[in-house]
């Protein structure tokens, strides 16, 4: 009995030998030693330019553990606009190419629902905040208007924490404070800052960039947290000022124009008033 246990097992690991012999030994040897056409970069290209036919070039390579997204065909890369600065030999991957070209206009592409893309003039270098705001800052603005003597700097509870889109210079190019420029390389000076609003804020920063002049004032810098519980605190603050969009766009455009929306119901309610004390005393000379 223990012979004829001995002989099945021996035939069982002769014939299991045999399988990963003749079977997956040559299987994954297959595998390991198969190539395949990709596309890979023949030249270094920087961040943002666009990747011609001469850039890159196709090469066979192995096909074990290759991407299954990385590029084949050169027509998929040419035109297309380097996500990341790309070196000799690097694969092309979809995130490291873009079809769109890399600047400030991507987060022109982002922009939520029911908000607006703005810009605003720079006047100085003051106002500015000494040419140091960069993308993604959270800023207060803040309005002086020489006409009003009383009160020529105003708060403007509409404009508390608005976020910065982009900085441009007055070429309209964006610009990157975040790397000093070269010894012989002319720093560029801020021109306009785009930010993210709402229609209503939209509508008092077209007034304020007509009247008088806008400061920026930097309220917070790369904390994403931060950021996100003050852009809140600022939709609570438009919400309590002018509700649930319940204005249309004309009464609110109108009343932004002549002021603030509280400033014209005040006068819509005096002219109320008058008009009912004008009727009364016109019906008592009549009696």
């Amino acid at each position: 009995m223990k012979m004829n246990n001995r002989f099945i097992y021996g035939i069982l690991s002769i014939v299991l030998a045999a399988i990963i012999a003749f079977v997956a030994i040559p299987a994954v040897t297959k595998k390991t030693s198969s190539t395949c056409e990709i596309v890979r970069m023949k030249t270094a290209v920087s961040r943002g330019t666009v990747i011609t036919s001469a850039d890159v070039e196709l090469a066979s390579v192995g096909g074990f553990n290759l991407p299954d997204s990385t590029a084949r065909k050169t027509e998929d890369v040419v035109s297309t606009y380097a996500a990341t600065d790309l070196y000799p030999g690097d694969y092309i991957l979809p995130e490291k190419v873009s079809s769109v070209p890399l600047s400030s206009d991507l987060t022109l592409n982002e922009i939520p629902d029911g908000m607006v893309a703005i810009s605003i003039t720079t006047q100085t270098l003051a106002t500015a905040l000494s040419d140091k705001l960069q993308g993604g800052d959270i800023i207060r603005l803040y309005h002086y208007d020489d006409d009003n003597v009383l009160e020529p700097v105003a708060d403007i509870p509409e404009l508390r924490f608005v976020k910065v889109l982009s900085v441009s210079d007055s070429k309209g190019l964006d610009v990157d404070y975040t790397t000093p420029p070269d010894e012989d390389e002319e720093r560029q000076q801020t021109a306009t800052i785009t930010v993210l609003a709402t229609p209503e804020q939209a509508m008092l920063l077209t007034r304020y960039e007509n009247e008088g002049v806008l400061h920026v004032a930097l309220i917070s810098r790369g904390n994403d947290a931060l950021a996100t519980e003050l852009l809140e605190r600022q939709t609570e603050i438009l919400t309590t000022l002018y509700g649930d969009s319940s204005e249309t766009e004309e009464e609110f455009l109108e009343s932004s124009m002549n002021g603030s929306s509280v400033d014209a119901s005040a006068d819509a309610a005096d002219t109320s008033t008058k008009t009912s004390e004008d009727t009364t005393a016109e019906s008592t000379e009549t009696e």
